[in-house]
């Protein structure tokens, strides 16, 4: 058995999330079909590096799997790609080193959100317009607090799988694109709908009088009924995946 890196791009409109799922359009499943065709009818299981939910999006989202195959490497990428519909990308495709993971090799996680200054229709599918917009500075000061090792509880959605609510939060900085602000921020791992709750709860902090000590009360109080409300998924989007040795942007 060989272990291949996948790294794949997508539009999450129309997927049912990263995660199989019974019935549903998902990015896991639609690689594994098509990964079995390619070789032959072997049943592949795909793994990822970050389960993107319904709408969500990536540009570097990683997957692995294993295979029993001579086929080289381009060969797979290359008849992966062929079965791919338009809203999904083979970015490569590589052997990789006996025991890597996808998900339990990786070190760090970067994912974006954009928010819109206005509505428009054709940034929409990927970025969200909050009904009112605060001050860059403000929402900067109210993300700042995250950067370090938190317990990050009051950022998890309710009900989710017990996991380590301590993130190391390496950025949460906020930066200008051409519709509007976005949001990069890079961790050791994300909780459950951390990032959307994390916007909502930002542009509730941006607008009290001091946005960073509000951050801090939400954070100390690891309870989800202290933070904002959790933000749709359009914004939200999975940049890169980052493994050992590799540099952190």
């Amino acid at each position: 058995m060989r272990t291949f890196k996948l790294v794949v791009a997508y539009d999450g409109t129309d997927f049912h999330g990263w995660q199989i799922q019974p019935g549903q359009r998902t990015v896991q499943g639609l690689l594994g079909e098509a990964l079995s065709k390619v070789l032959a009818g072997e049943a592949i299981e795909v793994q990822g590096a970050g389960r993107t939910d319904a709408g969500v999006h990536a540009r570097g989202q990683t997957a692995s799997f294993c295979a029993d195959t001579r086929l080289p490497a381009r060969a797979l990428e290359a008849g992966l790609a062929r079965l791919m519909p338009r809203d999904v990308q083979v970015r490569s495709l590589d052997e990789a080193a006996e025991g890597f993971h996808a998900r339990h090799s990786a070190r760090a996680r970067r994912y974006c959100y954009r928010l819109l200054w206005n509505d428009d229709p054709m940034q929409g599918r990927y970025a969200w317009k909050p009904k009112q917009m605060p001050d860059p500075g403000a929402l900067e000061s109210a993300t700042r607090p995250l950067e370090g090792e938190h317990d990050c509880s009051s950022l998890q959605a309710r009900g989710s799988s017990p996991v380590n609510p301590v993130c190391r939060v390496a950025r949460a900085r906020w930066r200008t694109w051409e519709a509007g602000l976005a949001l990069d921020v890079v961790a050791d791992h994300f909780l459950y709908h951390m990032v959307r709750n994390l916007i909502g709860t930002a542009l509730a902090a941006a607008r009290a009088a001091d946005p960073a000590a509000a951050m801090r009360r939400v954070l100390a109080a690891r309870d989800r009924k202290a933070a904002g409300v959790t933000a749709p998924p359009q914004g939200l989007c999975l940049e890169q995946v980052f493994y050992e040795a590799e540099a952190r942007v």
